[in-house]
């Protein structure tokens, strides 16, 4: 302790023998002071606006490799699609088609008129080729013997409305002598015995009409429906 206060004593003899002493001695804890002080400022967010400008960050790398030109899947062009011909008929044609069907489709199983399913055949004579009428005439006589029966009953007509007439698709065009052609209709049985109400029908028939010799357009062959 003896110690301790010489060596303070000695301290203080020493920085007071000149005025200069003095001074540096105030100054050392006015700087020790600053030093604090300006430490932690360092770590202090800027607010004047003045303070050290963020070094700039590295930009992303640009590719080297060549750029790809592939559309995105939406903007992809669709490719041309084939276009189906649309044929026409000339009325000529069409009529002789839609004669026929009509003959043909059309029964009245009233008393006293048709005898049979295969009258109709009949009325379709002038529409049809000769071949084509042996052919028709030819067939199993029993054919539609059942509906008959049932037209019968009923004392019922039938009639037939025609929805559409021409060319099928696929067929070639139609030329001055020959034309396909494909006859969309209703058949209607209306009995008129009895408490039934009227049943309809629809179907098709693929026909080749053909020119004869005379100018006269017939139904040459009956197609099957593909």
């Amino acid at each position: 302790m003896i110690r301790l206060l010489r060596l303070v004593s000695w301290a203080v003899h020493w920085a007071t023998r000149t005025p200069r002493r003095v001074i540096g001695v105030l100054a050392v804890p006015i700087l020790v002071a600053v030093a604090l002080a300006a430490g932690p400022m360092r770590d202090r967010p800027d607010t004047t606006g003045s303070g050290p400008v963020a070094a700039p960050t590295s930009a992303a790398p640009t590719p080297t490799g060549p750029r790809s030109t592939e559309l995105p899947d939406t903007t992809t062009p669709v490719p041309p699609q084939p276009t189906v011909p649309s044929f026409r008929l000339s009325q000529a044609q069409q009529a002789a088609a839609v004669a026929y069907v009509v003959a043909a489709n059309s029964h009245d199983a009233r008393p006293g008129r048709d005898k049979a399913f295969t009258d109709s055949y009949g009325r379709a004579k002038p529409y049809v080729t000769a071949d084509l009428y042996r052919q028709i005439t030819s067939a199993d006589p029993r054919r539609g013997d059942y509906q008959w029966r049932q037209w019968l009953a009923g004392e019922a007509t039938v009639e037939v409305t025609v929805l559409a007439a021409g060319v099928p698709d696929g067929a070639p065009a139609p030329t001055a002598t020959t034309a396909y052609t494909r006859v969309q209709f209703r058949q209607t049985v209306r009995p008129t015995a009895g408490a039934q109400a009227p049943t309809s029908t629809v179907d098709v028939l693929n026909l080749l009409v053909t020119r004869g010799s005379d100018g006269r357009w017939l139904v040459s062959r009956l197609l099957a429906d593909v």
